[in-house]
């Protein structure tokens, strides 16, 4: 095992595992559309699709096996990877010239979510919305490590782009 490094993000070789797995996916459709059919992360962990990314990420320092079925459920609904910016600041983008992609309000629900089976429904509506259009490295470093510090990261990331945004 190597050794653990903080960000599943900041590591090339994690972010590497998750995309390769993601886009293993387009190859594997049946298991993609029984990750997109699961209602909670015990559904995920009977897929196998989940297991081969577990394994993958547990080699490298990344074992958390809850964290990982959260993480395998919502990448099962993303269709593009941009990872120019931030999930956060991805979601304040302007959708119709004037409104966010996720309105302030549901975003404010989204940060006060502690529980992983309510954040994976709530995060998988979210990236439905953005029309699965987000950053994945990013989104799965967020849902694996969800605390105090990620939601106030994404509030700074959001907030940036859209202040003006109503809660």
């Amino acid at each position: 095992m190597t050794t653990f490094k903080k960000s599943l993000e900041k590591n090339p070789e994690a972010c590497q595992v998750l995309l390769s797995w993601w886009k293993d996916l387009d190859n594997n459709r049946g298991d993609r559309a029984d990750l997109r059919r699961c209602h909670n992360t015990v559904d995920i962990v009977f897929n196998p699709a989940y297991h081969r990314l577990w394994l993958a990420l547990n080699k490298i320092g990344f074992g958390n096996r809850d964290s990982v079925a959260l993480i395998a459920g919502v990448l099962a609904n993303v269709k593009n990877h941009q990872d120019a910016e931030s999930f956060a600041a991805q979601m304040a983008h302007l959708k119709d010239g004037s409104n966010p992609q996720v309105s302030g309000l549901r975003f404010k629900r989204l940060l006060k979510i502690k529980d992983k089976e309510e954040l994976f429904s709530s995060v998988v509506r979210i990236v439905k919305l953005m029309d699965g259009n987000v950053n994945a490295c990013n989104l799965a470093n967020s849902l694996y490590y969800w605390n105090d510090g990620t939601k106030k990261d994404w509030a700074y990331s959001y907030y940036e782009k859209a202040p003006e945004s109503k809660y």
